[in-house]
């Protein structure tokens, strides 16, 4: 794949995680969830849509931004998530859509900013 492929396909894991995460906190709150995750998550989804703009113009030395956020989230975030607030939900069918949709997110942002 040329690089303006990998290119594309960061950028585009980026803004795709950065609406999944504010849809799901949203509707989480709608649910009763605490309008703080909410305000996180919108300020997530700026930084992460800041990204794929530089990332988008050329600038890439952002793709290493955009790596070491797809491990911490994959190695870190998420885990503590899904063991404090996932698991004691319970869970249902939107809440495992969202934690394999939002993983699938980390894995090609981490597996294009290495092939840039």
């Amino acid at each position: 794949m040329q690089t303006e492929g990998w290119t594309t396909l960061l950028a585009a894991a980026l803004v795709a995680n950065a609406v999944l995460g504010v849809a799901y906190r949203a509707y989480r709150y709608a649910k009763g969830g605490p309008i703080a995750d909410v305000w996180g998550q919108v300020l997530l989804a700026v930084v992460l849509t800041g990204l794929a703009i530089a990332v988008a113009n050329d600038v890439m030395w952002v793709r290493w931004v955009a790596l070491v956020y797809a491990i911490v989230f994959a190695f870190v975030a998420m885990p503590v998530w899904i063991l404090g607030v996932l698991i004691p939900l319970p869970p249902r069918p939107i809440d495992y859509a969202f934690t394999g949709l939002y993983y699938v997110g980390l894995i090609a942002i981490a597996i294009s900013s290495v092939a840039l």
